[in-house]
Parts: structure tokens; sequence; C-alpha cells
């Protein structure tokens, strides 16, 4: 939320030669003037309560006056009302205009009403230019989800010079508006600025990968890792993702067997399998396999088991693969069925017929294996019908 701008008034003197208040009222203003200055806003209000204006001048100082001490004391609605009274005023010299017009944006900001501050700002910004206040309504912008206006506005003060809250303002601003790849060189910027804040590393990770930019993004996960301002878990898995995206699984399956080992991540079924998928993908089918086997005897999952007979099969290594097949087969369900169907395909490989049959057989009991068994079966029909007459 933003903050009240405290209206600081001008000295009593001042103002009213400026304004051509009246003595007598001066001198009414000036106790009032004390307590304000001194921040002691509710015995000020409860005594501009009793001042007697007599011109439209007066009249509107002292709802300057009012509108600032409600402000103040958080009693947004009676600022409000006074602040406009203020403003009705138009012979305001210009700086206590500029205050009004800020005052007023600030009670909007204050209830939400973004459009209604915005407009202020811009009036006032209108009287006097003020990277301040340029940057309050930059921030009015983003919360107005006017992220195009956010993120000029942030934009020309960052032009001026470096600015943290402007540069968090574009980021953002440019983030909602899924202008990925610009919004990550800002979180660049902010990274060259503080280099040793993680989350300005998180967000250009994240942010070049949704622009597609991996590359960029790999080197900057890596970079952080390796000054450990992201040593997480989560980080390293990310990073190990990255690399298997990135046409790198070989180094992958190195960092997550390594971050295994040494506890830096936990050696659950999920990273087990992954770093499966990553040997599979760096084309190592020895690791593959020994990593799917160990999935499948620490964590209970046949599914495991049946990849490492996959790939022991399509490796040429059917006997292995049949020992593996062997414990799988006797698993209810598709798993089981499965099992059987890559049995026959390595009795049919080895021309073991009559185990190829009998398994076919089991099948065809199946429906979702039946047409596809009964081809089995017809075939090693035939093939069986040949051997006898060659034999014969």
């Amino acid at each position: 939320m933003l903050r009240i701008w405290i209206c600081l008034l001008a000295l009593v003197g001042q103002a009213c030669l400026a304004m051509e208040v009246s003595p007598h009222f001066s001198r009414q203003l000036e106790p009032v003037m004390k307590l304000y200055q001194s921040g002691q806003w509710q015995q000020a209000q409860s005594k501009a309560s009793g001042l007697k204006p007599n011109s439209d001048a007066e009249r509107a100082w002292l709802a300057q006056l009012q509108a600032s001490l409600a402000a103040n004391l958080q009693q947004t609605a009676q600022a409000s009302r006074y602040v406009e009274q203020a403003l009705a005023y138009k012979e305001w010299p210009e700086q206590q205009q500029l205050q009004l017009l800020r005052l007023r944006g600030d009670i909007q900001a204050q209830q939400s009403n973004w459009s209604g501050a915005i407009a202020s700002y811009k009036a006032a910004l209108a009287l006097k230019q003020d990277d301040a206040l340029r940057l309050r309504l930059a921030g009015l912008y983003y919360h107005n989800k006017q992220y195009g206006d956010a993120a000029s506005q942030s934009e020309q003060l960052l032009k001026k010079g470096w600015q943290k809250q402007a540069a968090i303002i574009r980021l953002s601003a440019l983030t909602a508006q899924q202008r990925y790849g610009v919004a990550a060189d800002q979180a660049a910027e902010l990274i060259s600025h503080e280099p040793k804040e993680s989350k300005w590393w998180q967000q250009a990770v994240s942010l070049n990968l949704s622009a597609k930019r991996g590359d960029q993004a790999l080197a900057l996960l890596q970079t952080a890792i390796d000054r450990k301002l992201m040593g997480d878990a989560s980080a390293r898995n990310q990073l190990i993702r990255l690399y298997a995206w990135q046409g790198l699984p070989y180094r992958g399956a190195r960092l997550l067997e390594a971050a295994m080992a040494k506890g830096q991540m936990k050696q659950s079924a999920e990273n087990r399998q992954l770093l499966a998928q990553l040997w599979e993908g760096a084309r190592e089918w020895s690791q593959a396999v020994d990593s799917w086997q160990l999935l499948a005897n620490q964590h209970g999952q046949p599914k495991a088991a049946m990849r490492a007979a996959e790939l022991l099969l399509q490796q040429g290594k059917t006997d292995a693969a049949m020992t593996q097949l062997a414990a799988i087969k006797s698993v209810k369900g598709e798993q089981g069925n499965r099992a059987k169907a890559l049995l026959v395909q390595a009795h049919l490989n080895k021309e073991q017929y009559a185990q190829a049959l009998e398994l076919a057989r089991e099948l065809q009991q199946q429906d979702n294996w039946q047409q596809k068994a009964t081809s089995w079966v017809n075939y090693i029909r035939a093939q069986s019908e040949e051997l006898s007459k060659k034999a014969a």
C-alpha cells in the first residue's frame, strides 16, 4: 500500500501573504500548525474544527489542513472530501496545488482507486516533473493492470540512472505482458547490481526458459549453483532437466548421480526414474538398465523392471531379458500381459516355439491381446508345420 503523502504546509506567514488570508485567521491557524508540525494530529484536528474562515481563500486553506490531518489519521473518506473542497479553489500557488494533487492521489491509492490516483499524479506531473512521483505513477499503472504504461514509465526513469524500484516495476510489468525475453534482460540487469541476490537469478532462469532461451537459462543456473546462490535440491533438479532439454543428458545424469551419492538430492523413486531416463537419452544402455533395475528392486515398480527387460532385448541380451520377464509375467493385469508378450517374442527369436505357443494361448484369453496373440498362434503353427515337413 502506498504511504500517505504528509502534506507539509508552508509557514503560516508566507501562506497568508500568498493566499491573502486575514491576520485574524493567521493567528487562529498558528497554534493548530504548531500541533500539526509536531505530529500531534488528533489535537490539531480537534482545534482546527473550531476555526472560522471568512473568505474562499481561508476556507480552501482550512480544507487543505483538514485533508492533511485526516489523511495522516487514516480517515481516508474525510480526507477525500476535504481535498476535493481544497482543490475547488482555483487560486492556489503552483506548489500548494501540486501538494494537494499528490495528497489526493495518495488518498485515492490507499482506497485502491487506481484510476483516480493515476489521474491525480498525472495532473501533478503536468505541473512539475518529479522522478519520485513518476515512480509512484509507474507502480499505480501496474496495480491497475496497465502494464504497458507501467513498463514505459519505469523505463523512462531507468534511462536517467539506476533505480532498483523502477527496475522491479518494469520487470513485473514485462512479465505480466509475457514479454519474457525483455523481462529476462531486465532481471539480468538486476543481477548486475545485486549479484548476491538469489531471487534475481531465479527469475532470470525462469524468464529465459519462458522465452525458450534454454542455453542462457542453463548458463545462469549453472553459475548460480557454482556461486552457491541456488544450491537447494529444486535448483539442482531444474539444472538436471535443463541439461536434458539442451541435449546434454549425459551431463544431467552424472550430476544427478553425484548429487544423490552426496546426499544433496534424495534417492527417491522419482529421481531414480529420472536418472534412468537420462541414461537412456545419453544412449548409455548399461547404466540405463542398471538404473531401471535398481528402481524396480528398491521401490517395487514392475514398470521399471519391464523397461529394463525391453532395453535388454533391444541390445540383443535375450537371456537376461527373459530372466527379468519371467519374474514379471505372474503380475496381474496389463504389466503381466506385457511381460508375456515380450517373452513370446524372445522365444520366437530363439525358435522356442512350444514355449512361445503356450504363452500366446494364454494371451488369447485377454481381450486387449486376443488379436495379436491369435496372429502369433497362427505364425507358430505355420512355422511348426514347416519344421515338421523339413524333418520328414
